[in-house]
């Protein structure tokens, strides 16, 4: 499955569809296009959707941090992050912790669209 990132401006978030290997190169070059989108847009919540293959590993999801400050992504930016295979969950769960440990990003992780939609626009301390 060839790698796709689909960036969507919605009226209120920033839609993100991505595909394809999980892997270190495509995680820098994903963040790199939702960070510029966000800036483009004006709009720091982002809805993520990940329909990923192959397992990245525990040393790649550990450097997030080093993309996420690379990219200037802050606790400004509010991210709900759909991942629903059990496989790359975990994984993607431990990117999470690693960011929020250090501050880095505000978000969190789902297993279903509609739950992380609502969480993105209707979570009243944050708005």
């Amino acid at each position: 499955m060839p790698y796709q990132v689909n960036i969507t401006p919605e009226a209120d978030y920033v839609h993100v569809v991505v595909k394809g290997e999980a892997n270190y190169a495509n995680a820098k070059q994903l963040w790199h296009q939702i960070a510029d989108a966000c800036k483009t847009y004006n709009c720091f919540k982002v809805l993520g959707e990940q329909r990923v293959i192959g397992q990245m590993s525990t040393v790649d999801a550990w450097n997030h941090q080093k993309i996420f400050l690379e990219e200037g992504i802050t606790s400004k930016y509010k991210i709900a992050w759909v991942d629903p295979n059990p496989r790359t969950y975990e994984t993607t769960n431990f990117i999470r912790r690693v960011l929020f440990n250090r501050d880095i990003g505000y978000g969190k992780l789902f297993s279903d669209p509609e739950p992380a939609k609502q969480w993105l626009l209707h979570n009243p301390a944050l708005q």
